[in-house]
């Protein structure tokens, strides 16, 4: 089982999953994409915040999102489906310490030959503050969507 050079598992899921598997959370992502996720870190050169809730941080929702989770439960209340890779342990919101957003993607981009499983970057437009990543898709390199 791979885990995180530069993340604790804390960062990458919600309080919910981590109080009820704790350490165990890390076999619900796939080993590829916490690889990669190290990738980002060591191309962006900075630290690299996705959640923060265990230090009493305001990020709650930025790596896995379960049906607890505010944002998926407003979803479920209001009888709407929700697909989001975050639900499936396929996405983070990355908040990268000093680094303007659209640098990081540009980053990011620049290094597309060293990624196999991340596949989209949400176009920074809908997401000024954070670089949303993921897995979806079966298309070779990494495309920019809007959400």
């Amino acid at each position: 089982m791979y885990k995180c050079k530069y993340f604790k598992i804390q960062e990458l899921v919600c309080q919910h999953v981590y109080e009820k598997y704790k350490d165990k959370s890390w076999e619900f992502f796939s080993e590829d994409l916490l690889r990669e996720l190290d990738i980002v870190r060591e191309i962006l050169g900075v630290p690299i915040t996705i959640n923060n809730w265990n230090i009493g941080g305001q990020y709650k929702e930025s790596g896995n999102r379960c049906p607890f989770c505010s944002i998926v439960a407003k979803k479920i209340e209001n009888k709407e489906l929700n697909m989001s890779m975050h639900n499936l342990y396929q996405a983070f919101d990355l908040k990268p310490k000093g680094l303007e957003i659209k640098k990081a993607i540009e980053m990011i981009m620049d290094s597309v030959h060293r990624f196999r499983v991340i596949k989209r970057i949400e176009n920074s437009n809908y997401t000024p503050t954070w670089v949303h990543i993921d897995t979806k898709g079966h298309h070779a390199g990494i495309k920019i969507f809007n959400p």
